[in-house]
């Protein structure tokens, strides 16, 4: 076996292992049942297709109020297949395609609502209806007194004192004590503390997103002090990156996008939505207490209406959701989801239609805040993101019987959750009631905000949160196995002034977060989920991390802090960081899903861990990654073998090389030399040589070495290139360097005897400079036709070309003596003698990919950055 072969394994290898992920999620798509199937099926289909219908009208002997009922289907059979909504009844019924079969029969639904079932069934139809409501049987307490016993409703109260256990001394935090007095009740204890660069780099990612440099580890490697840590925290804090860290993670609550998804003909753009997300960072940055933090975003126009603190930017919150074909009551639901769940831990939402199932809220509860969303409306304009204000007139609010604006009910009061009354004050009399509500949820009696927050935050700093449901903490809810250390945490923040940096730096500085992650046969016996914290959780790099983390290691990332938001799938592929990415709510781009971002459509809780090929392949040949090797891969090369070898570690791995790994690497660098990778065969390459007019020679042809704006250039992204000058090629034509070692060369190449002819045309447009002089030269060194054309074009036909295997066409284009205004076009056809079968056509084939292979150090510097140690963060 070829060591070349042997490279190409490892780095499969490597892929398989970098993307393995064991990290567990809540399903995005169970949310989406929640909130859009189920309030359908209730309103139009349950009525004829449930446990309630009458007996003898059950339409079609089909039952929809359950998962087994839906699939099992009645007459006519499934009435629904997973996965495939085309070829589901279902869906042909709502459809109407079919004049004798059309559900609901009293008239179509929406097409947002006909795309939302689709969807649901496309992406396997989840639904936890698991029984048929008939077969359910009764709770033996009723709601209100499952919330009366339900841990998460109870008031938080100061923690009690926690014995000392094992080695963690009279001064360790009630954190670590209460974790290690449950370790040591089965058996265990803390594993070893991580070792100094493993520390520095998990903290780095935690609190700032980015890894750190090879100069940053080894500056706190030879700090002596034995608060060295402690220093390193309280200068990550400092950092303005640690805003953008926090922002970004808060944009998946609030479900940030840059525009408003599916609209008809208004503007879908949110043209100052960054405001919003640049408002989160300077909040985070300063510290502002999480109360205040949430008034701002609930209430802002209350507490600074004239933006003399410059908070309005705050109600992007509310205010940047989807905006469902403008439809209010939906506009309004997505609001008291974000609202209850992303703040509280509250499903509101299943009570639009009916009383919440299981847990204390009713229709009463919810129509009362949807009585304070559309009790607002939403003035725009300049300078801050779109806000909200309370209207006027505020007239009753009614129950929707079913959930349908056209079958209202009784009036009910504005106030807040029933079930909180005995913690927080629910009545809600002035205006919207939006003020009452964000008192209510920012009231430190209220037993579920710091909570739920705490619980957030936690997950974020350790990779999986103490409450499994992080949006969740309903009667369902199990207590945690950390309840303790939850209560203690949330009861302190909120005595210690809802300060999110202490809450963060207490946490990072703890036992518990300073463990290894290595795994423990004795511990994973008891405690397999690792839910008593006995080590550090290994967590792979979000998709916003792996970016930035690749635009720093190959030395182009740009730190700036703030500002519009850019789309970086798209060339030039800005070099801004991830947080500023723009995110088209309608069409998200494939890279984002590929690495499992969180949907902008709704709240989402956590998101979902993935392992699929694509991943790798993304790392391996998407223009945005190769784009950023060539500089890397170019410096290392200039430093020579050994330094180069240092210098790419340093610059991927934040780490020297050992002895082993620098040979493995230098036989890696020898044997692959200028293969590269297996790509498809292509006759077209595109490059720059030394040209000489006098004999026609084409000499030391390179191939241009970067993709960029739809044309192959220098590596550099304005031209002129510091190398290559302003040489480009594109499908239609370029442009020539000043030097003669600077030509374009436009190369075609034989697989075969081949017998050919070429016609082609070339045109100067610009009546500048003194044109460009166009070339056709074979085998390198015999010209066959050669035109000069300026604010002209020429014909540039030749016949009776005779080919072997291997041998070239070269279409050489030069400045003629002068680059001034050279910008030229030239399209050839290559042809067979009798012109009855094409060989080549200069536009049409125009490959944008990477058909030319990668360079022996752009592929070492690919190896390090697929690793495990760059993808994973221990």
């Amino acid at each position: 076996m070829s060591l070349a072969t042997s490279t190409a394994r490892a780095l499969r290898c490597m892929i398989c292992c970098c993307l393995a992920s064991p990290v567990l999620a809540q399903d995005p798509k169970l949310d989406f049942f929640e909130s859009k199937i189920r309030p359908i099926l209730v309103e139009h289909c349950y009525e004829c297709h449930s446990g309630t219908t009458k007996p003898g009208e059950l339409g079609g002997r089909l039952r929809l109020d359950s998962s087994a009922a839906i699939r099992r289907g009645g007459t006519l059979g499934p009435a629904l297949l997973e996965g495939k909504p085309a070829e589901s009844l279902l869906v042909k019924a709502i459809e109407y395609t079919d004049s004798a079969f059309q559900m609901p029969p009293d008239g179509k639904l929406s097409e947002l609502q006909i795309a939302d079932l689709k969807q649901w069934i496309a992406d396997g139809a989840i639904d936890p209806r698991q029984e048929d409501p008939s077969m359910v049987p009764e709770p033996t307490l009723d709601k209100a007194q499952q919330a009366a016993s339900h841990w998460a409703y109870q008031p938080l109260v100061a923690p009690a004192d926690i014995p000392v256990v094992g080695d963690l001394g009279p001064t360790s935090d009630p954190i670590d004590r209460s974790i290690g007095l449950k370790l040591a009740e089965r058996g265990l204890g803390f594993s070893a503390e991580a070792d100094r660069r493993t520390l520095v780099r998990r903290v780095y990612n935690d609190l700032l997103g980015l890894p750190p440099t090879f100069s940053e580890i080894e500056q706190v490697a030879t700090n002596a002090s034995e608060d060295w840590y402690v220093q390193l925290v309280d200068q990550l804090l400092q950092s303005p990156h640690f805003g953008e860290r926090m922002a970004r993670r808060w944009m998946d609550v609030a479900r940030y996008a840059d525009n408003k998804g599916y609209v008809f003909q208004e503007d879908r753009e949110y043209p100052h939505a960054y405001k919003y997300r640049d408002w989160l960072i300077r909040s985070f940055n300063a510290d502002m207490p999480y109360n205040q933090f949430l008034r701002y975003q609930l209430i802002a126009d209350r507490l600074d209406p004239e933006n003399q603190n410059a908070q309005l930017d705050a109600m992007g919150m509310l205010t940047l959701g989807r905006r469902f074909l403008n439809n209010p009551h939906d506009i309004a639901d997505d609001r008291i989801d974000l609202i209850t769940r992303g703040l509280m831990g509250v499903t509101a939402s299943c009570a639009r239609c009916h009383d919440h199932k299981f847990d204390p809220v009713s229709m009463a509860d919810y129509y009362s805040l949807h009585g304070a969303m559309l009790g607002s409306v939403e003035p725009g304009g300049e300078p801050s993101a779109m806000r909200m204000v309370d209207k006027p007139d505020q007239g009753p609010t009614k129950i929707f019987l079913r959930g349908n604006p056209g079958n209202p009910g009784p009036d009910v009061p504005r106030r807040f959750f029933g079930f909180l009354a005995s913690h927080v004050p629910i009545e809600m009399g002035t205006g919207s009631g939006r003020l009452e509500m964000a008192e209510a949820i920012v009231d430190p009696k209220n037993p579920l905000t710091a909570r739920v927050y705490v619980n957030r935050l936690w997950g974020w700093l350790f990779g999986v949160p103490l409450v499994d449901t992080p949006s969740d903490f309903g009667v369902r809810c199990e207590v945690p196995v950390q309840q303790v250390v939850l209560d203690s945490l949330a009861w302190d923040f909120i005595q210690q002034g809802w300060s999110t940096k202490q809450l963060v730096r207490r946490m990072v500085l703890s036992r518990a977060y300073r463990q290894q992650s290595y795994h423990r046969e004795d511990a994973f016996a008891i405690d397999p989920e690792n839910r008593l914290w006995w080590r550090a959780q290994r967590k792979r790099m979000d998709f916003e991390s792996l970016r930035d983390a690749l635009l720093l290691a190959t030395g182009q990332l740009d730190p700036a802090v703030g500002g519009p938001s850019v789309k970086i799938t798209e060339s030039p592929f800005p070099k801004r960081r991830t947080v500023y990415a723009y995110i088209d709510r309608q069409n998200l781009p494939q890279l984002f899903r590929t690495f499992d971002f969180a949907s902008p459509d709704a709240h989402v809780p956590t998101r979902p861990q993935t392992t699929v090929p694509q991943q790798g392949l993304v790392l391996m040949n998407s223009d945005l990654v190769l784009s950023m090797l060539g500089t890397v891969g170019q410096q290392a090369e200039g430093l020579g073998s050994d330094a180069g070898i240092d210098a790419l570690f340093h610059r991927v791995l934040a780490r020297s090389p050992s002895p082993q790994e620098k040979a493995w690497m230098l036989e890696i660098l020898q044997a692959t030399g200028d293969q590269g990778p297996d790509l498809p065969e292509s006759r077209w390459t595109y490059g720059t040589a030394t040209w000489d007019p006098e004999t026609g020679a084409v000499v030391g042809f390179k191939p241009l070495p970067r993709f960029h704006q739809k044309r192959w250039q220098g590596m550099q992204d304005e031209l002129p290139d510091p190398a290559l000058d302003w040489a480009f090629l594109s499908s239609t034509g370029g442009h020539p360097g000043r030097q003669l070692d600077q030509t374009v060369v436009r190369r075609w190449t034989a697989k075969e005897s081949v017998d050919l002819r070429i016609r082609g045309l070339v045109r100067h447009p610009a009546e500048k400079g003194n044109g460009v002089r166009a070339t056709i030269v074979v085998r390198e060194k015999e010209k066959i036709g050669q035109w000069t054309v300026l604010n002209t074009s020429s014909p540039t036909h030749a016949d009776d070309i005779h080919l072997e295997p291997g041998e070239t066409i070269d279409f050489v284009t030069d400045s003629n003596s002068d680059a001034d205004s050279d910008t030229f076009e030239w399209k050839v056809r290559i042809v067979s003698t009798d012109e009855t079968r094409s060989r080549g056509n200069s536009e049409r084939d125009f490959r944008g990919d990477r058909s030319v292979p990668l360079g022996v150090w752009e592929q070492a510097a690919q190896l390090l950055l697929l690793t495990n140690e760059f993808c994973f963060i221990d």
